[in-house]
């Protein structure tokens, strides 16, 4: 029986060991984690796209059509209102082919006349006014004035030499009694053109 019991422990010793050796060999075996591996950089962020910074267009020409002196357009302002010439402004536009007088007028529209005329005279003296030019295109305004209700002159510049292909000069040639008269010297007798915008009056001479 002793020989029985020993033979028993002895077995029972060898599972004990056979079971220790297969728990280590199991946590020996155990595979490490695999370290994370790290997340790739972004690629860089491309530059914003800069468009380009819009270019300013330049106005379009006037090609309405052109006529002959003379052109009288007539108006019936009420009274006392009496349109006030306040400014007169000249430019070229050689690239319409025109050249451009453009008169300021406070209040309203007047009745205008323009035509040729062989000689410049002022109002009312009748005294002659040399010009730059060989031809002379006269601007008739009525009712109108060039000077403010205490008589001081509203026009900084009555007389000017411009040099334009077309458009030589201009001379204010008269501002008496309700009735302004502006000369333009010109370089020929050439087709005009006129129009108006709310305060103005152009008068385009064709170079």
């Amino acid at each position: 029986m002793l020989r029985i019991a020993a033979v028993s422990l002895l077995v029972r010793a060898a599972i004990v060991a056979i079971v220790l050796t297969a728990v280590s060999s199991c946590a020996s075996s155990t595979p490490a984690l695999k370290p994370t591996p790290p997340a790739s950089a972004a690629p860089p962020a491309s530059p914003p796209t800069v468009s380009p910074r819009p270019t300013a267009t330049a106005a379009a020409c006037d090609t309405s059509g052109w006529r002959s002196a003379p052109i009288s357009v007539t108006r019936q302002a009420a009274a006392p209102a009496v349109p006030v010439i306040t400014t007169i402004k000249a430019a070229a536009h050689p690239e319409c082919g025109y050249d451009r007088l453009v008169l300021g007028i406070t209040g309203p529209m007047p009745s205008y006349d323009i035509r040729y005329v062989t000689q410049v005279t002022a109002d009312p003296s009748g005294k002659p006014i040399t010009l730059a030019g060989r031809s002379y295109l006269l601007i008739t305004l009525r009712p109108a004035q060039a000077h403010d209700d205490s008589g001081a002159p509203t026009i900084t510049v009555p007389k000017q030499a411009l040099g334009y292909p077309m458009l030589k000069s201009y001379a204010l040639a008269g501002d008496f009694e309700g009735v302004f008269t502006l000369a333009l010297g010109l370089q020929d007798t050439t087709s005009i053109r006129v129009g108006e915008l709310p305060g103005l009056l152009y008068i385009d001479v064709r170079a």
